[in-house]
């Protein structure tokens, strides 16, 4: 399996998506948490802190061959970065 950076096009499309998802998860975090995601910046970034611990697991997956249980990765992942994604504190 190829993931993306393996040639230019695949990367560059895979960011493009991946800008994407941010986004429209940002917007759906924002709703959720009731703050507005263009003056509070938690929404984007734990979208993004998301997706990059989700795309972690499946490149470890990859590289075990998958010998690694996707769902246990993806699991491990999320563990670590559950606080960075609580948007139920006030940042100030």
């Amino acid at each position: 399996m190829c993931l993306p950076g393996c040639t230019p096009a695949l990367l560059a499309r895979f960011l493009e998506r991946q800008s994407q998802c941010q986004a429209e998860m940002a917007g759906i975090l924002a709703g959720r948490a009731g703050v507005d995601p263009d003056a509070d910046l938690r929404p984007a970034l734990a979208a993004g802190v998301a997706l990059t611990a989700f795309q972690t697991a499946l490149r470890r997956w990859v590289d075990s061959d998958g010998a690694k249980a996707m769902d246990e990765l993806v699991d491990q992942a999320f563990a670590m970065i559950t606080p960075a994604l609580d948007l139920s504190t006030d940042p100030d």
